[in-house]
């Protein structure tokens, strides 16, 4: 797959494309059939798959304030390499784009830039100043100027739409069950693992550290039964603690947020790998324990109710 990337988001070297359009938050169940849909459409007419996304966020620009992802940007680009997309365009949301008509939209960017022959869309998507343009906007555009429309219905779970507003909801609440059941898979982190104080070794719970991107969003302070992946694929069933370890923190210490986790029946020297922690269900908030013994035997209550979750 292709990325291009900001001022370089400029006219595709191909006679003609299948693209859709959207900010594509944490490709979710809903995102998923419309990249399905684009790599039908490209097998169907030999086109390039292209998703063209915003780099930085519409809702950020619009004084919304900084809205933190669902995925981080890497996992992004591997997934939808993963799914057959051919270009990926990420261009930056300027003032010139919010202002643009829908139809000042169509021309530059899906015709001039994509050489759009297909557009691929939801049934939910807006574009154009003040959101002007919708799906019927699109097909009438489409009409006009010699592209087709494929618009696809929403996906359902539990009775109402999936979306990453209700996926970020979920996380936010530590629904991580409900959050995977609508991405379609495990809501994760992938890092470095790095050294830490090393106190996990001391009470025979020894733990990997890693430290989650700042600009992706975190499910609350807790404890967490996780699945670990390594680099030679090896899995493990993990017990994760996510926040800034309150037992053990002195008041002039810096609140760093940590993932640590302990993966059980393991042993071995990780420092300096990459390692990735898939999150399965919340167990318990984080809280801070009046001793030691007492954090000791709730580890070990935590590592038998992770235990349930051994690949």
């Amino acid at each position: 797959m292709e990325i291009i990337e900001g001022k370089r988001a400029q006219v595709l070297p191909v006679a003609g494309t299948v693209v859709t359009v959207g900010k594509f938050d944490g490709l979710h169940l809903g995102h998923q059939k419309i990249f399905r849909m684009l790599t039908e459409e490209k097998e169907k007419t030999g086109y390039p798959a292209v998703v063209f996304t915003f780099s930085s966020s519409p809702y950020e620009k619009l004084g919304n304030g900084r809205q933190k992802r669902i995925i981080s940007t890497e996992e992004k680009r591997s997934r939808l390499e993963a799914m057959g997309i051919d270009y990926l365009v990420e261009c930056p949301f300027s003032d010139k784009i919010m202002k643009m008509s829908p139809e000042e939209f169509v021309d530059e960017f899906l015709l001039r830039r994509m050489h759009a022959k297909t557009v691929c869309v939801g049934t939910d998507f807006r574009f154009g100043y003040h959101r002007a343009g919708d799906p019927e906007v699109l097909r009438e555009l489409g009409v006009k100027k010699g592209f087709t429309v494929q618009v696809l219905d929403k996906e359902y779970y539990r009775g109402e739409a999936i979306s990453s507003t209700r996926i970020r909801e979920c996380l936010l609440k530590g629904q991580i069950e409900e959050a995977n059941t609508m991405l379609g898979y495990r809501y994760r982190f992938i890092g470095e693992v790095m050294h830490g104080r090393k106190v996990g070794r001391t009470m025979n719970m020894p733990t990997i550290n890693q430290f989650p991107e700042e600009d992706v969003i975190l499910p609350p302070f807790g404890v967490y039964a996780s699945q670990v992946t390594l680099p030679d694929q090896s899995k493990w069933a993990g017990a994760t603690n996510i926040g800034i370890r309150p037992t053990f923190r002195e008041d002039n210490d810096q609140k760093v947020i940590t993932a640590e986790t302990h993966l059980i029946g393991f042993e071995g020297d990780l420092y300096g790998q990459i390692a990735c922690v898939e999150l399965l269900k919340m167990i318990r908030p984080e809280i801070r324990f009046s001793s030691i013994d007492e954090l000791i035997l709730q580890m070990q209550k935590d590592k038998e109710t992770a235990r349930i979750y051994e690949p």
